[in-house]
């Protein structure tokens, strides 16, 4: 009795056992014998992959659908009042569009032609082509996505009235807001953070007239205010904020802008907040104590004094109280920007800096009572420079000659030195210790300045961009470092000494001497490895003409509009090889930016041993019908190295003499007692001024790292390729595999299923970072 009780106690659990299996069991069998409950399963894991190499690039960019309320349109037709957005409307980051603000540019994109700035004249498909969204190696990704073209047709409406005008802008705006809300991946300049900066300009350009236009379509408002308020939601997110050069500024300030544009929108109470919070951080290194924009460029500089008139105008606006020391900078930097600006309009060329004359001023406020910016007003230029501007932490001297002879352009000079380097900053060349000299109207000596984001954009950044000594093929990224190593100035008679450091064993000194009014003197010295050569590049205007000089390494350069003549004068000690180039690519050499385009300009290059070696270049500016002030060939008297050193300039029966003896600089007569004498100086807490700044953008890269996320668009493209192709090779072998033998083909199945795995982590892990 009680074995069989036992027995079936045992024999209990196992008939429980059996029927919970039961139900895997007949799946089991369901899916040996049914090949289309299988199929499914043999894709999924390939599925898996496909959706893990974009899940990523689409979760990164993923809005949601803002919640725009008919209330909340209704208010913005009535809020802000039309007089502030009548001044809002007004207000653009760059002036380089302002030349197509005009009825006949508007005429012709209604024509379906357009021709940006330097460039030729294209075929356009308005409203909107999703196919002209990208263009790689070109601005036109930019310019479209930023709305100019919609702002272009609005101006000319508001000009002649004509409906045509306005109701392209209208469709073209709504073009642009249905693929960018219906948009999964980012394509070209969709997303992109200076592009939705200024796309919010637009919107508020557009706003503007439509909520009163005859008409206005709820339906259009609507969209209108889901684009603005998905603008809006890019501009204030972490992830987008990008902080290393002014895209951080226009971000802040676009958020400031659709704040006011559109007070009704969804989180536009607290974007003014979050835009004045992030500029106090950037603030901190984007304009230094001594008011310069350390963005290493003449025009951005200017572009930063318009940006912070745009942000106190808004600050104002907004009611917001400006700090002190934003007011104390911004007037500063108004006269960094006055040292800089040449009385024809134009600016001397290093970094990123746009070429030509006659260059437009900055829009700045029209008054300042108590912290409070009045509207914005462009610039009215008058010379209010000073003979010396010395600014040793950012890294600029800027001399000018001839102010007590003005308002004559023929009196005026002006010298720069640049060594600016400031580590993760924008706009930057490989230019530290170049020279740039503007005499007499003309630019003489220059850089390339800015090159377009397109071929050859890597080799006008390089050190063949800059008249800066350097290794012969240093790349741009080089570990290196410049000091002062002295300064001085007394009258028109100022010097500067520089040394560089890096990379490596190199080090190039330069000092650079203004002599008189109307000569000038670089000389430069550098020590290395003994296989080591050294180059300088020599670049003059591409309106000015060079011709050999009757002494050999003497040159000629003539404008064929002015007078003056500047004679030069290169010579070095035992080594050093003179070449003349004009429009070269192969090496990159005689290149400066004219009015938007590259142009050929005459270029001498020097090279020499990197070891131990000197050379001067001597320039000398006269009236082509006065006597030249050196008639011969000048030399090296003496030479001891860098600090004891003396240069003749035959004169005639005269001789004048420019030397150094460790911290004394003379210009005498040969003969006679010193015409004039510096003593010279180095400036001392250089170094932690500089430190300070860079502990400032380092806590705000630390709050606001870099991307570490990458779009790989392009890579994504090519495993999605690679997943595709393999799925269909591995179907193929499966399916003759099959007509052959039945046997182990579902654990070969199996056995796919985990090489896909394999595979998908291996093709995710390597998208690429930055």
């Amino acid at each position: 009795m009680i074995k069989t009780e036992l027995r079936d106690l045992r024999q209990r659990p196992q008939g429980n056992h059996s029927r919970l299996l039961r139900p895997f069991e007949t799946v089991r069998k369901e899916l040996i014998s049914s090949p289309w409950l299988r199929r499914p399963l043999y894709f999924a894991v390939p599925v898996l992959v496909l959706s893990a190499i974009w899940w990523s690039v689409i979760k990164y960019y993923y809005v949601p659908t803002p919640v725009i309320t008919k209330e909340m349109v209704e208010h913005g037709r009535q809020d802000p009042p039309d007089d502030l957005l009548d001044e809002l409307i007004k207000l653009r980051f760059f002036d380089i569009d302002n030349r197509l603000y005009t009825v006949e540019t508007a005429e012709k994109l209604l024509q379906g032609e357009l021709a940006l700035p330097g460039e030729v004249s294209r075929r356009i498909h308005l409203p909107f082509d999703s196919h002209e969204v990208f263009e790689e190696f070109s601005g036109w990704e930019l310019f479209h996505a930023r709305l100019v073209i919609p702002r272009i047709l609005l101006n000319a409406y508001r000009i002649t009235k004509r409906e045509d005008f306005f109701l392209m802008a209208r469709d073209v705006i709504l073009g642009w807001a249905a693929y960018e809300r219906r948009a999964i991946l980012p394509k070209g300049s969709l997303w992109g953070d200076h592009a939705i900066s200024e796309r919010v300009f637009a919107l508020v350009d557009f706003w503007a007239v439509y909520r009163h236009h005859p008409s206005y379509n709820d339906e259009v408002a609507h969209s209108l205010f889901v684009f603005a308020a998905r603008s809006g939601y890019f501009l204030s997110d972490p992830a987008f904020f990008l902080l290393l050069s002014n895209h951080g500024v226009m971000q802040n300030l676009g958020l400031w802008h659709l704040s006011l544009g559109f007070p009704s929108l969804p989180e536009t109470r607290r974007y003014p907040q979050v835009a004045f919070e992030r500029m106090g951080k950037l603030m901190g290194f984007y304009v230094n104590d001594e008011g310069f924009v350390l963005e290493h460029s003449t025009g951005y500089q200017k572009t930063g004094v318009q940006f912070m008139s745009m942000a106190f105008r808004y600050l104002t606006l907004l009611g917001m109280q400006i700090p002190l020391e934003w007011q104390q900078k911004f007037e500063r930097a108004i006269n960094v920007y006055v040292q800089l600006r040449r009385p024809d309009g134009s600016w001397p060329m290093f970094g990123d800096t746009e070429g030509g004359v006659g260059l437009p001023g900055p829009f700045v406020p029209s008054s300042n009572e108590g912290g409070r910016y009045g509207p914005l007003k462009q610039r009215i230029e008058a010379s209010a420079a000073k003979p010396d501007s010395f600014y040793p932490v950012a890294g600029y001297a800027i001399w000018w000659s001839g102010l007590n002879l003005a308002p004559k352009i023929e009196n005026l000079s002006q010298t720069v030195v640049a060594w600016s380097y400031f580590l993760g900053h924008a706009h930057k060349h490989a230019d530290e210790m170049s020279v740039l000299l503007w005499a007499d109207g003309l630019t003489w000596w220059s850089n390339v300045g800015y090159w377009p984001y397109a071929a050859w954009r890597s080799e006008a950044e390089s050190w063949n961009g800059s008249n800066a000594p350097h290794v012969t093929g240093e790349p741009v990224s080089s570990a290196r470092k410049t000091n002062i190593l002295g300064y001085a100035k007394l009258g028109d008679f100022a010097f500067i000494d520089l040394e560089r450091r890096g990379p490596q064993a190199y080090v190039a000194r330069r000092q650079v001497v203004q002599a008189l009014n109307g000569l000038w003197v670089v000389l430069d010295h550098t020590s290395g490895n003994v296989n080591d050569r050294t180059t300088t590049l020599w670049t003059t205007s591409h309106n000015v003409e060079m011709t050999e000089g009757i002494f050999p390494g003497s040159y000629e350069l003539k404008h064929s509009t002015n007078q003056s003549v500047m004679d030069t004068f290169v010579f070095g000690s035992s080594g050093t090889s003179l070449r003349r180039y004009k429009g070269s690519y192969t090496p990159f050499a005689g290149w400066q930016m004219g009015d938007e385009v590259p142009r050929p300009a005459q270029a001498i290059m020097i090279e020499q041993p990197a070891k131990d070696s000197w050379c001067v270049a001597v320039w000398s500016l006269s009236a082509e019908s006065k006597a030249k002030m050196i008639t011969a060939m000048p030399s090296m008297s003496m030479w001891n190295g860098p600090e004891s050193w003396t240069i003749s300039f035959p004169r005639g029966s005269k001789t004048i003499q420019l030397s150094r003896e460790a911290g004394k600089v003379l210009l005498t007569s040969r003969g006679q007692k010193p015409l004039v004498q510096l003593t010279l100086e180095r400036p001392v807490g250089i170094d932690e001024k500089i430190a300070k700044i860079e502990a400032a953008h380092d806590r705000v890269r630390e709050e606001y790292p870099p991307r570490k996320f990458q779009d790989a668009v392009a890579y994504r493209y090519k495993a999605t390729y690679l997943v595709i192709l393999l799925l269909f090779l591995q179907e193929v072998f499966f399916a003759v595999y099959k007509r052959f033998t039945q046997s182990h083909y579902l654990p070969l199945r199996g056995l796919s299923a985990v090489v896909w795995v394999v595979l998908g982590i291996w093709l995710v892990t390597r998208v690429p970072l930055i």
